[in-house]
């Protein structure tokens, strides 16, 4: 049994487990340490043992919302809102994401304000449908409070994963996150009206242990109007120049994409220094190649002609630096070219890809290649012979003709005649 100070006492079933532990040693279910990443930023996490008195007017552990939603553990909280863990109890206890809008307004336009611009979160995230995004599942106001039920997210965001590496990533690795991130981007950038994120940085990204990246807090993003001029939101040393003046575009996306991978790349945090001075990569960090700096460097230029015209455009350039190394892209059944994992159509050539398509493919390649068996390096390869000559056409073709054949030869080939049938001849009759 861990010892009291150190003891990390888990969210579902109160047993005590030791700090390290990152899941419960009896339910098996995550700690609070993987779950304080959905808080999101502006949002810090509760010390330990914190209190849930009255008086701090946050939700006790055990309160039931809507008799639906049991709260279970507050993961964190900010000047507006706080972040619990709940479960579900309407679905076996399933583990959720409450987020609350804490009322403190004095005057009621700032309040009406607040309240839209949270219903106006859970309105765009409702809408939103990207595997890399996590899902709503309900909104609802009670006892002039306002909650959002999210999916959760069993990951750890990128800026507690810098700071628990201690050095730069791997540029491998920091490609393959990009390309992931870039999906994201390119989905929201293409909503009509586009949707500008408006604070990519790597408190937003969480990292599941498979790899995967979810974007999350969209708390400030908007629906892109080039007429009007909204107000300067954002993080400082993320936010490019444009967003300063509150004038926002795609690639205003793109620059705080390139910053938080100069970040990842150099361990050199953007908040603690001068904004819009990013030092070239290659100066802190001599492993990162030539081709991926000066990527990086023309995402991060003030001059916004300079940049990517569009995400699609940087997934491009990121596949061609190594991008297919990083499990983060396939290729296109139909087309043939290589594209994030992520996309159900391909940019390329507008086809529709299916989720099994690929992963059905790549486990007969994998199965084939440890039995030394020659296949197809990609499955467009496969679909490009011609139907008439792939093999299983050939069997159904022949197999169609012996059944028409055999109907043909019932029909249409001389039978014999029968044998004539002959009177029986007349037996005289016996007369006496």
């Amino acid at each position: 049994m861990p010892s009291t100070d150190t003891a990390v006492n888990c969210p579902f079933c109160s047993t005590p487990n030791a700090a390290e532990n990152r899941f419960c040693c009896d339910c098996g279910k995550p700690l609070k340490a993987a779950v304080t990443a959905v808080a999101g930023p502006g949002v810090t996490q509760p010390a330990a043992g914190g209190s849930y008195s009255p008086s701090s007017n946050l939700l006790a552990p055990s309160t039931m919302l809507q008799d639906r939603y049991r709260i279970t553990q507050l993961v964190g909280q900010g000047g507006m809102g706080a972040i619990y863990l709940a479960n579900d109890t309407r679905f076996s206890s399933k583990v959720c994401i409450v987020k609350e809008m804490l009322d403190h307004f004095h005057d009621p336009e700032q309040r009406d304000l607040a309240t839209q611009n949270f219903y106006r979160e859970a309105d765009l995230l409702a809408s939103l449908k990207h595997n890399s995004i996590p899902e709503v599942y309900d909104r609802f106001t009670e006892q002039n409070r306002h909650y959002l039920v999210m999916e959760y997210i069993n990951g750890t965001d990128l800026e507690q994963r810098i700071n628990d590496n201690g050095s730069p990533f791997d540029e491998k690795m920091v490609i393959g996150w990009a390309i992931q991130v870039c999906d994201v981007l390119s989905y929201l950038h293409h909503q009509k009206p586009p949707i500008i994120y408006r604070d990519m940085k790597p408190a937003n990204l969480i990292l599941t242990d498979f790899g995967k990246i979810y974007l999350v807090d969209f708390g400030i993003a908007r629906f892109f109007n080039p007429q009007a001029r909204g107000t300067m939101i954002g993080t400082q040393g993320y936010a490019p120049p444009e967003q300063y003046r509150g004038q926002v575009e795609q690639r205003s996306d793109i620059y705080a994409l390139g910053a938080t991978m100069h970040y990842l790349l150099t361990s050199r945090d953007p908040q603690n220094e001068p904004p819009f001075s990013f030092p070239p990569i290659r100066q802190l960090n001599a492993s990162v190649s030539p081709e991926l700096e000066n990527l990086v460097m023309r995402m991060l230029d003030s001059d916004i002609e300079k940049r990517s015209r569009e995400a699609d455009d940087l997934i491009a350039e990121l596949i061609a630096l190594g991008g297919e190394a990083t499990g983060a892209v396939r290729t296109c059944p139909h087309c043939g070219e290589q594209i994030s994992r992520g996309r159900q159509f391909c940019p390329s050539c507008r086809s529709y890809i299916a989720a099994h398509h690929t992963s059905t493919h790549d486990k007969i390649h994998k199965a084939a290649t440890a039995r030394n068996l020659s296949l197809p390096t990609s499955q467009h390869e496969a679909e490009s012979v011609p139907i008439m000559q792939r093999p299983w056409f050939l069997i159904v073709a022949a197999a169609l003709l012996v059944m028409v054949g055999i109907v043909l030869s019932y029909f249409l080939l001389p039978r014999p005649l029968p044998a004539p049938q002959h009177a029986a001849p007349a037996i005289p009759a016996i007369t006496h």
